[in-house]
């Protein structure tokens, strides 16, 4: 029997087995090498673990009480690989695109344009129902909650239909689902290149606003 330890990772307290976190290590440790030369190497780690931590948190919360190997290995395949990071789209003879394996992966596990009626576990109040609604129409669940509320508080069916709609709409548990359920691409390496490349240029274009002001009120100072 495998023995079970508890990491924090990405804010979160992971039960997991001793197995699973050597090769999450592994996994771990070859993004940092990849990822050595690039600015911002730091904050792109960590995007990866509250990620990693999050696929985790959604496994946890189907009734599994530790994770395992297998688990591991699903979340790198969901990130990619770190060789997957030398891989660009190229273009033939034709002129025609060619995709990366990763792309090709993409394309196999999720239908592109394609919605899907869950409740979200990862904003609710109670059921994830309001927001997973909210989702599939592409609205604010602030306005559904709205909606739920008053036909409760006028005319009482807002809690039988919460209710019914919390046993007959499925919760997003994978991230196949989360992704028809949101429409919005799971993470990859590079969307968490792009996020921290984005966050890198806002810093230094705040910096460089900031500096221009101070020059601006020391001038005008003199």
């Amino acid at each position: 029997m495998q023995r079970i330890i508890q990491i924090t990772l990405g804010g979160r307290v992971i039960p997991i087995e001793e197995q699973a976190y050597a090769a999450l290590s592994d996994y771990v440790d070859s993004l940092e090498r990849q990822f050595a030369g690039e600015s911002g190497k730091d904050e792109i780690i960590q995007d990866i673990e509250n990620r990693i931590s999050e696929l985790f948190a959604i496994k946890l919360e189907t009734g599994d009480t530790v994770i395992v190997v297998a688990d591991v290995q699903k979340v790198m395949e969901t990130l990619g690989h770190a060789n997957e990071l030398n891989e660009e789209p190229t273009s033939n003879t034709t002129g025609k695109r060619t995709y990366t394996h990763h792309q090709h992966k993409f394309k196999d596990q999720y239908e592109p344009g394609v919605r899907r009626l869950y409740r979200n576990p990862n904003d609710k109040l109670i059921g994830g129902v309001c927001s997973g609604v909210a989702n599939y129409f592409d609205i604010d669940p602030v306005l559904v909650r709205l909606v739920f509320a008053i036909l409760f508080l006028t005319a009482g069916i807002g809690l039988v239909a919460y209710i019914l709609a919390w046993i007959i709409i499925p919760v997003a548990r994978t991230p196949q689902e989360m992704y028809y359920m949101s429409g919005v691409p799971p993470m990859d390496f590079d969307t968490f290149k792009r996020n921290v490349a984005e966050e890198l240029q806002d810093l230094k274009k705040k910096g460089e606003e900031m500096s221009q002001e101070l020059k601006e009120f020391f001038r005008s100072k003199k």
